[in-house]
């Protein structure tokens, strides 16, 4: 039997693709790294010399591995003849590949938010190697998804739904940012009051519970610790003392001069739930969809890895003001690009099926996202509903999408059945 497609464009495209998975794994241990190099001192960070040679390393990983990534994809086109994200594999692939992009331009580069991509990273290699459970070989599609609307509708939810998932990372964030800056606050007498998006910050003329001073109390978005501390934390002026480290950092709480150390903010926060939760619900989730123990003991043990590394991590993330505000605005820049899509899938299925919405399970869930999404907007813009339970529905919504693109495509029979795999 004649091959269907190009196989030594099929294997290059493999190997590509192994490629920028072990190169984004390589990249994520050094954002890591580079996070646990980074002293968190009174009202800012500071990188070692060490921590700034490995994030830059991982910086040069992380982008050779998009472009082997995008030489992955541009391969697999070619051996398929065809646009390379007609079925679960090549979405998941392209879905994670816009995912980094995203992170080391807008994240890193224009914000200054690089210790973030660690768990960008993360969610793009759990995503890949979700792919890899669904691979397939390159060849043609079925006729209903020969049509250049593949290449409009497809495409707008590819990028909508990364850009989702950045939008997940900082919702998720958030919400342990907010606990521990709360907890913080409560247990060093120090009062707080909610900010215009609901983040814990401090009472007028207090010391900031995480040392950034000033700058959740006035509402600043930019943060010391965030935004401002370019790629890496590159360029940061060391604080007195150069590289030795602060003996505060390891004292009490709260010292003589009234300074609580932004590790309290750890401290604080029990480590169980964020071992314990995550893998609770990725680990049945996992075995429903693939019916699989091993897989799904594995990926349980992931999510409980990257729930502790947050856990962890949440002395040198950026404040929750600034989490939030990226949450909400990257999920209002994604909302229109969703909607179009669903737009364009509209269109498609007049023309596909001579009807233009039909209620089929994957249209149904798709609406149903977009619905969710939309009341996050409007709860950010409600008062009382801002912060807190507007992340909550942020974090529902890309639940709701999730569930839409594994469990409907896999699970449900539809006439979107034929893209499954």
């Amino acid at each position: 039997m004649a091959e269907l497609y190009d196989p030594q464009l099929g294997a290059a495209s493999n190997a590509l693709f192994n490629t920028a998975l072990a190169a984004y794994l390589l990249a994520m241990v050094g954002y890591f790294f580079r996070m646990a190099f980074t002293r968190v001192a009174e009202g800012q960070t500071t990188s070692t010399a060490a921590g700034r040679r490995i994030g830059v390393a991982a910086t040069v990983v992380a982008s050779v591995g998009a472009l082997a990534h995008t030489a992955s994809i541009v391969t697999r086109g070619l051996a398929a003849e065809r646009v390379p994200w007609a079925n679960m594999y090549e979405y998941s692939s392209g879905l994670s590949l816009l995912a980094v992009v995203i992170g080391l331009v807008v994240l890193q580069r224009r914000l200054g938010l690089g210790h973030l991509m660690g768990f960008v990273l993360a969610t793009a290699t759990v995503t890949m190697a979700i792919a890899l459970m669904l691979y397939t070989d390159p060849g043609p599609v079925v006729p209903a998804l020969q049509s250049y609307w593949i290449r409009i509708h497809v495409t707008a939810a590819m990028v909508a739904s990364a850009i989702f998932m950045v939008a997940f990372a900082a919702s998720a964030l958030y919400l342990v940012k907010d606990t521990a800056e709360r907890r913080v606050a409560e247990r060093s007498g120090q009062g707080f009051t909610g900010s215009t998006v609901g983040a814990a910050s401090l009472t007028p003329g207090a010391e900031v519970a995480d040392g950034q001073a000033g700058a959740v109390a006035t509402g600043e978005a930019a943060s010391s610790s965030g935004a401002g501390a370019s790629l890496a934390g590159e360029g940061a002026v060391p604080a007195a003392g150069g590289d030795q480290p602060d003996d505060r950092l390891d004292g009490d709480a709260v010292e003589a001069a009234g300074y609580v150390s932004p590790l309290e903010q750890r401290r604080v926060l029990s480590a169980w739930p964020f071992g314990v939760v995550p893998a609770a619900v990725v680990g049945p989730f996992t075995l429903v969809v693939y019916q699989a123990p091993v897989t799904a003991t594995v990926a349980a043990a992931v999510a409980a890895t990257i729930g502790l590394l947050a856990r962890w991590s949440v002395p040198h993330l950026p404040d929750a003001k600034t989490l939030d505000t990226l949450a909400y605005r990257t999920i209002a820049f994604g909302f229109p690009i969703w909607t179009f899509s669903i737009i364009a899938g509209a269109v498609w299925a007049e023309e596909a099926w001579g009807r233009f919405w039909g209620w089929d399970p994957k249209e149904t869930g798709s609406f149903f996202t977009w619905v969710l999404y939309a009341a996050y907007l409007h709860a950010r813009s409600t008062s009382g509903w801002r912060g807190r339970r507007a992340a909550w529905i942020a974090v529902v919504s890309f639940a709701a999408l999730m569930v839409t693109y594994y469990v409907v495509n896999l699970f449900v029979v539809g006439l979107h059945s034929y893209a499954g795999v």
